[in-house]
């Protein structure tokens, strides 16, 4: 009886192994979860670096929650709740050639390995994918080259519990 539910960290694992996978870079610094913990680049103007953030989205889909009972054993039955988190991944890439990377992250989305990996790890493209942006950034007197680009996914999320099962009640009539 184990909930079947990714934890944001999972999820950041899963992007962050998945993005390196499809840039075809196998050094660990080239895609990243965090951010630089003094806020300043850590890295040069001329290096290509892209960060994958994890966020969760509310929309429609995630307010409609199912429930159903199976058996379970002679005293308690099983009762899971089914439900969709909608997770929003956001890559910020920088580096010479960002936006060109940001166009292969997205046409990477489509591909039918990918479709399994999400599919094995109870994900879902939203196959509403926005274009990348280029959004240069100005730091320290100089232009950095920098675009993003966010995709939407949908979780299914089974949470699981054991109820007991009624098996009597206490019937009193009073006369008043």
């Amino acid at each position: 009886m184990a909930d079947t539910v990714l934890t944001v960290q999972q999820i950041e694992d899963i992007f962050q192994t998945w993005t390196s996978q499809a840039l075809g870079v196998t050094d660990p610094g080239a895609v990243r979860i965090g951010w630089p913990m003094d806020g300043a680049p850590a890295w040069h103007i001329t290096d290509d670096v892209c960060f994958v953030l994890v966020t969760y989205v509310d929309n429609p889909i995630t307010r409609q929650i199912e429930r159903s009972y199976s058996p379970l054993d002679p005293d308690n039955a099983n009762m899971a709740h089914s439900y969709i988190d909608s997770v929003r991944v956001s890559w910020t890439l920088y580096g010479p050639n960002a936006f060109e990377r940001a166009d292969i992250i997205r046409a990477a989305l489509f591909q039918p390995s990918t479709t399994d990996t999400l599919a094995a790890n109870n994900l879902g493209l939203v196959t509403d994918v926005p274009m990348p942006i280029r959004v240069p950034e100005l730091f320290n007197g100089q232009w950095w080259s920098r675009a993003t680009l966010y995709a939407d996914f949908n979780q299914l999320v089974i949470r699981q519990t054991s109820v007991p099962y009624i098996t009597g009640s206490d019937v009193r009539i009073v006369e008043g």
